[in-house]
């Protein structure tokens, strides 16, 4: 099949406007191809601001000045949107039209005063004239392009062939729609990135504990991420991170505790091992030593039998607080609270009322930290939760492993980690990277209710032990490594 040279550079600008990623560079396709197609010596671009709707100066080219600019801030670029109808590009864009003049200075419909004195600046003189609206498919116009001096094949100018202006309203259209399927795309991406803007508020809002550690763990993941790049080029290893892969592990990161909005928050707020149960626990012990002692007073509890309980009880309580809070429970104390659980008061009228209650003597059997095994394991269902919130999230393409990414952060190569004990093999390199950045970020944070913060030793120490044991990767808990011992800090809210 012959195609002609006209239908071919044709083709070729269809091509070229569907391809170019460049928001600038549509404009500058468009107004390059319209010029070849009606021979036009100039041109010129204005787009529409869309707060203000003035038309705001994008590019200038003219071949026989060899003149080619681009877009400037300047005031005096701008045309505001309730400009006269007699500029030439206010009127094309409001009535949105094309306008063909064979000779701009033998017309008084328009102020021409400005294309007069550039025309003055620079020695030249503009005659016919092309005014092109560029509109979306929904009539919405985008910008205004100026076609002017069009030249025969002997280099006269002479007016715009009226069979130019359905090429030429052509390809503003084909740009047009490109443009508006980037702003359409860009516009999703702008609703994702304020979506997860708004979790994390949420995720922050509902602990005070986990206010940073989105952030960090995300600055954490980027640095990581970096350095494998930088050793890539270096020839030190063949894993890279490519630009998309960097955007999802920074989306995975930023959504990774996304389940927490579901754990209860007395649950991710315990500071201690009673938590709100501590103020109940403490006047319920204070009242039955002032009642023991009132049976003591009252000849219904022996003077012996009070001291040895009154001591006691007493001394329980001095040590109560201590235990709530200590990092660490000993025999001892668990002993005590073994004892104290078996001890009910009995009162001359009303109900027996155990000394602890099973809940209670739940709590103070915590030997470490301040959950008990129930409360880990509605910490652990976190991850269950962020994966079944992501996955009512229709990721694209370019998102389409952040759900699970952010779901297995608590896994290990050996399959020791939770919700589905993965395996190495189940476990891609962000998913690696996220897991070692959320650990050590963990093993680090000084505002965790159920821990102190470790020291940078320790916490590598932590991280290469388990990677000696085959739960991390151990070349991702060695790129931190590096990155934290040269100084490096994270960017914390990193964006996408």
């Amino acid at each position: 099949m012959h195609i002609s040279p006209e239908m071919e550079d044709l083709l070729s600008v269809g091509y070229n406007l569907a391809t170019q990623t460049s928001f600038f560079g549509l404009f500058d396709t468009v107004l390059d191809a319209s010029m070849r197609f009606t021979n036009a010596d100039g041109g010129t671009l204005y787009i529409t601001d869309e707060e203000t709707g003035s038309l705001v100066h994008l590019s200038d080219i003219n071949r026989t000045l060899d003149k080619k600019g681009s877009r400037s801030s300047s005031q005096a670029d701008m045309i505001p949107a309730d400009d006269s109808e007699r500029n030439l590009f206010t009127n094309a864009s409001i009535t949105k039209k094309l306008i063909n003049i064979s000779d701009i200075y033998n017309t008084r419909k328009y102020d021409i005063q400005a294309i007069k004195e550039r025309d003055e600046k620079n020695h030249y003189r503009t005659s016919s004239v092309m005014m092109v609206p560029i509109m979306d498919t929904n009539q919405k116009v985008l910008g205004v392009m100026m076609l002017y001096n069009c030249k025969d094949d002997e280099g006269n100018v002479v007016s715009f062939d009226k069979n130019c202006e359905r090429t030429v309203v052509s390809i503003a259209s084909q740009m047009a729609n490109n443009l508006t399927n980037k702003i359409l795309i860009q516009d999703q991406q702008e609703l994702l990135d304020s979506f997860v803007e708004c979790m994390i508020t949420a995720i922050d809002a509902k602990t005070p504990y986990n206010a940073n550690h989105t952030n960090h763990v995300t600055g954490y993941c980027m640095m990581v991420g970096e350095y494998i790049n930088v050793l890539h080029t270096r020839g030190v290893t063949e894993v890279y991170l490519n630009e998309n892969d960097m955007e999802q592990l920074t989306m995975a990161a930023m959504l990774h505790d996304i389940g927490k909005i579901i754990t209860p928050r007395e649950v991710l707020n315990k500071s201690t091992r009673l938590g709100a149960g501590y103020d109940h626990l403490h006047n319920k012990l204070e009242k039955i030593v002032l009642m023991k002692k009132i049976d003591m007073l009252e000849d219904r509890l022996d003077n012996a039998q009070w001291a040895m309980d009154d001591l006691r009880l007493t001394n329980f309580l001095m040590d109560l607080e201590r235990m709530n809070v200590c990092d660490y429970l000993t025999d001892e104390d668990i002993a005590r609270v073994d004892f104290m659980s078996t001890q009910v008061y009995e009162p001359e009228n009303g109900d027996p009322i155990p000394y602890l209650s099973p809940q209670e003597k739940e709590w103070l059997h915590i030997r470490k930290g301040t959950l008990t095994d129930e409360e880990k394991e509605e910490v652990h269902l976190h991850v269950t939760f962020t994966d079944r919130i992501l996955e009512k999230i229709r990721f694209t393409d370019k998102y389409n492993k952040v759900r699970t990414i952010a779901a297995n952060h608590h896994e290990y190569l050996d399959g020791s980690g939770y919700p589905a004990h993965k395996t190495g093999r189940d476990l891609d390199l962000l998913t690696r990277i996220l897991t070692v950045c959320d650990i050590f970020d963990s093993l680090m944070a000084d505002d965790r209710p159920y821990k102190k913060a470790l020291t940078l030793d320790t916490a590598m120490s932590i991280l290469e032990s388990m990677g000696e044991e085959g739960k991390l990767d151990m070349m991702i808990v060695r790129c931190l490594k590096d990155c934290v011992l040269k100084g490096k800090k994270p960017e914390t809210g990193a964006s996408l």
